[in-house]
């Protein structure tokens, strides 16, 4: 029996445009029928992503802490995991994209049904994936995208939307996902769900064998000592090499690769498994399919390790919080730690990282959406911390203030989307008056109660040292038109400066920018009602390295000045997503039966 339906939660995600308590942009607002405002483009209803474009990859914090690379076959910006009541065999899915879609990359699916009865089954498989790595689309108009593929052999109830902003003129927006198959029929014979799981163990050729794991042995090596049985022969290939030669090439593979190499032969076993070539690893590429055993192997080569990406792992229960403590344990010279969505994050892992890893400068916990409340006071023991992300996780004030009062040296702090921190006040107090050092970069997202005095008293200590500043959405303190003459004053070496939803933003103000901040280079000021074409052009001609201008939903700025201002220098990226929405309504949409059909007016 054929079954149609949109998810009914949300549970992990790699980012979020809105604030957690907010109805706004969120996450959770793909699930339900579509809404009929999404036709027209822009949808505050809509699920919205924090990521897009290379924008991100520009700011002076990234530069200072640059990700490890993922390989080319894995470009994933964001994802997000869905889940339906009703477990079906999957035949197709529908993607409701109001906003600059074509970022959806791949689909991936499992059973949460099945995993409950068998943990040994946790596992993604991959229901689609785009071929090849074409643009995404700058249009901004509604998109359906009806994604067909073989019926899964297995019920699946919970999806997971990967995709690949990195591309796209603007924030990607996702209004609803429906999932279409057959209704599952719980007779189904044992041994065939049974044949089918081992079918699925393989579906992917290109990922990391876990189930090689590193210490097992090459078979037939023992050949090699019967000397009265086999003549000796003088290797001629690769193997006759140095063997640091044969390092210096190994040097260069990723942790699956030299997983791989290490089944060639005795010699290739050895050297993979040497500690020097695990100093730098990225485990987010290969999170479907490690499992807790897979990391213990790992962590047997990795006692230098000094930079290490665990983001996106732990997804559908795959990796336990113990299994994470446990490798942390024996990584003393873990200096960058990512674990953004992680879903085994816990306490008890913070506790572990401030006894046995206290040389980390650079630790992101960001999205962790868990549904634990963290107690980060542990990490007080991580005295050389200079970066620090815990935006969109659960933290309340107090244990905030216990770590901020204690950490001297942070240079670069991500607070933003904070859902338990009531005294919003305080915290921006605790950093103003803390002695920590070269304060760089500070990220206040959705900071929405937070006073405009607090704020001002900040930039007037820490203003000399500030780069990239983001008080998006700070809505108490874009009510005073004093936000930018301030900045301007404090603020001689900004690059970056995030003031979406600042609605009293000025002109007068804009001028004072141009004069005190010639290093800018990004700019967002989404929402202005008074900044007009005249400051705009005198920023531009005055700041010659600025290179992104959001002027989005700005009243006072028409297509015409936005064509105008983009004259005026060939590197600058203008933005504003008003003048595609002005565009869409000279169209009109008729919705049936799930079909979308645009009549151009024009």
């Amino acid at each position: 029996m054929a079954c149609e339906q949109f998810p009914v939660s949300v549970g992990s995600f790699s980012s979020e445009y809105g604030s957690p308590y907010s109805t706004s942009n969120v996450i959770r607002n793909v699930c339900g029928t579509p809404s009929k405002m999404s036709f027209y483009g822009d949808n505050w209803d809509s699920a919205t992503f924090r990521h897009y474009g290379k924008a991100f990859y520009q700011r002076p914090s990234y530069k200072a802490f640059p990700c490890l690379l993922n390989p080319k076959w894995f470009p994933y910006t964001d994802f997000m995991e869905c889940s339906f009541s009703i477990p079906v065999m999957a035949t197709a899915v529908k993607i409701y994209e109001n906003f600059f879609p074509g970022s959806v990359k791949r689909i991936l699916a499992t059973s949460q049904y099945l995993n409950r009865m068998d943990h040994s089954r946790r596992r993604w498989q991959v229901l689609w994936e785009q071929a090849s790595q074409s643009e995404s689309s700058t249009d901004h108009q509604y998109c359906l995208n009806l994604i067909e593929f073989p019926k899964t052999l297995t019920p699946v109830d919970t999806i997971r939307i990967e995709l690949d902003a990195s591309k796209s003129e603007y924030y990607p927006q996702i209004d609803a996902i429906k999932l279409i198959g057959e209704k599952y029929v719980k007779e189904t014979n044992c041994n065939e769900v049974e044949n089918i799981h081992v079918l699925l163990a393989v579906d992917s050729q290109s990922v990391f064998n876990v189930r090689m794991p590193l210490e097992i042995p090459i078979e037939g090596h023992d050949m090699c000592h019967n000397t009265a049985s086999v003549s000796i022969i003088q290797p001629h290939g690769i193997d006759s090499l140095p063997s640091e030669i044969i390092m210096k090439i190994l040097g260069f593979l990723n942790v699956d690769d030299l997983t791989r190499s290490s089944r060639i032969n005795k010699l290739f076993h050895r050297l993979s498994r040497d500690p020097v070539l695990y100093t730098c690893i990225n485990l987010r590429p290969f999170y479907r399919v490690l499992f807790d055993q897979s990391i213990l192997n790992i962590s047997k080569c990795c006692s230098v390790i000094q930079k290490l990406d665990l983001s996106w792992l732990g997804s559908n229960n795959q990796i336990s919080t113990s299994t994470l403590c446990s490798f942390l344990r024996n990584v003393p010279y873990l200096s960058e730690l990512r674990l953004s969505a992680c879903q085994m994050l816990a306490s008890s892992v913070l506790e572990t990282l401030a006894i046995y890893c206290s040389n980390l400068i650079l630790l992101d916990i960001s999205y962790c959406n868990n549904g634990l409340q963290l107690c980060v006071s542990w990490l007080t023991n991580l005295k050389k911390l200079k970066y620090l992300d815990v935006s969109h996780t659960l933290i309340t004030t107090s244990e905030l203030l216990c770590l901020l009062n204690r950490l001297k040296n942070l240079e670069w702090l991500n607070l933003g989307s904070p859902s338990l921190i009531a005294d919003q006040d305080a915290v921006i107090n605790s950093i103003t008056k803390s002695p920590c050092g070269a304060l760089r970069g500070i990220q206040l997202w959705n900071w929405d109660k937070l006073n405009f005095s607090c704020i001002s008293q900040f930039l007037h200590f820490h203003g000399k040292t500030i780069t990239e500043l983001d008080l998006g959405f700070c809505l108490s303190v874009g009510l005073h038109s004093d936000i930018l003459p301030n900045v301007a004053c404090a603020c001689p070496n900004i690059m970056v400066l995030i003031l979406t939803a600042h609605n009293e933003t000025t002109d007068a103000g804009l001028i004072d920018l141009s004069r005190g901040c010639l290093m800018l280079e990004q700019l967002d000021i989404c929402g202005s009602k008074h900044i007009t074409y005249p400051a705009l052009k005198t920023l531009i001609l005055a700041c010659t390295n600025l290179s992104i201008l959001d002027v989005s939903y700005c009243l006072k700025v028409s297509v015409k000045d936005v064509a105008n201002l983009q004259k005026l220098s060939s590197t600058i990226s203008i933005k504003d997503v008003a003048t595609f929405a002005s565009k869409s309504q000279d169209a009109v949409f008729n919705f049936d039966d799930d079909r979308l059909y645009l009549n151009d007016i024009i």
